[in-house]
C-alpha cells in the first residue's frame, strides 16, 4: 500500500522537518489507513507546508525505506 502510494502522489518523498513519537491517540494511520491505538507507537511528521503525516511506527519505518530506495 506504502509503495502504491508513493507512486500516485499520496505519500510524499521526502524527510520530516520536525517528528514527534508518542502513544496512539486512534487517528488513522496516513500509510495503512487504520487506526494507530493507545496501545502503539504514533509518529507525527511535520512536512511544513505539505502538513503533517500520522503513521504508525512500522508504517513510517516502511515509507522513509521504500521512498529514499527510489
Amino acid at each position: 500500500m506504502i509503495r502504491e502510494k508513493l507512486a500516485k502522489g499520496t505519500l510524499p518523498k521526502e524527510n520530516c522537518r520536525m517528528t514527534w513519537y508518542g502513544f496512539g491517540t486512534g487517528g488513522m494511520c496516513t500509510a495503512c489507513e487504520q487506526p494507530i491505538e493507545p496501545s502503539e507507537v504514533e509518529v507525527d511528521c511535520d512536512l511544513g507546508p505539505g502538513g503533517v503525516l500520522r503513521l504508525h511506527q512500522r508504517c513510517h519505518e516502511l515509507w522513509m525505506r521504500e521512498w529514499r530506495s527510489d
